[in-house]
């Protein structure tokens, strides 16, 4: 998985316009949870996220090979049958809303796809190996990402590089949250283009309702990971659907923060993605 710092979607290659455009690509359908999540290669452990959160309930989306862009379709039932395979994929694309308007897809072995071609990246690993002078620039990426005033516990933001393209995921309930990290990233010297998948999420009354709700509940039974204004758990809620990020001290804590956000009136299904720290030898 890529780097943490704590959907509207669209890549940049700086100064181009790339908001619409109509034509065939390579796709991996994923699970929108797993999309926003595992960034990077397309693993074994990528696969099996896909699957199971799509049983869960995620809905499908399509990541675009060439730069690693998530795509809402129109006809998501065209799509399920093929979660966690490589597609061909046709239709239009408004990139600055990361949607798609889906003609045809259909699943195509990975095989076809050539090796060093920019669809090829997602299938090498080797592609998202930090060395040298790239480990330095991931780590001036994450500095400014850090420094990002505006995040709070109902944010989560994300990032992976891959030859110094870097992509940026997760979600905020601030569209300045979004943009100031594609402005801060774009800058820094030697980022060669930035995609920007970071989504922002409804600000309705029912999920502001359902934020306050789990924090209130996770603060009140988990009170060591709540500080301030702040937490080292992240409650992202989408549509009534509540991701628990981060990482906890054992698994009890984090059967119990599931079982207080499960308890929430309003909150409609709760993926539990908390992380068990490890134990220090």
């Amino acid at each position: 998985m890529a780097v943490v710092l704590a959907a509207a979607v669209a890549p940049y290659g700086f100064g181009a316009d790339k908001d619409k455009t109509v034509g065939t690509f390579n796709a991996y359908v994923d699970s929108d949870l797993c999309a926003h999540l595992m960034l990077g290669p397309i693993t074994d452990a990528r696969l099996q996220c896909s699957k199971d959160s799509r049983k869960q309930g995620s809905n499908s989306v399509l990541v675009r090979l060439s730069d690693n862009l998530v795509l809402d379709v129109n006809k998501t039932k065209m799509i399920d049958p093929l979660i966690s395979q490589i597609v061909s994929a046709n239709g239009e694309v408004k990139a600055k809303n990361g949607t798609m308007k889906l003609a045809e897809v259909a699943p195509v072995p990975a095989s076809t796809i050539k090796p060093g071609s920019a669809d090829y990246k997602l299938l090498d690993v080797r592609h998202f190996k930090l060395t040298g002078d790239d480990a330095k620039l991931h780590e001036r990426v994450r500095h400014e990402l850090a420094m990002l005033p505006y995040v709070s516990e109902y944010d989560f933001i994300y990032f992976t590089m891959a030859d110094r393209k870097v992509i940026l995921t997760g979600w905020t309930v601030r569209q300045t949250n979004r943009s100031e990290a594609y402005n801060v990233v774009k800058d820094v010297p030697g980022v060669e283009s930035v995609t920007n998948n970071i989504e922002v999420l409804p600000l309705g009354s029912m999920d502001m309702a359902v934020r306050a709700g789990v924090r209130a509940n996770l603060q009140r039974a988990l009170s060591r990971y709540f500080w301030g204004s702040g937490s080292s758990i992240k409650i992202v809620v989408k549509n009534g659907n509540v991701i628990l990020l981060g990482m906890v001290a054992g698994q009890p804590d984090s059967d119990t923060a599931n079982i207080q956000a499960n308890s929430v009136s309003g909150a409609f299904k709760v993926f539990n993605m908390l992380q068990i720290e490890p134990k220090k030898q």
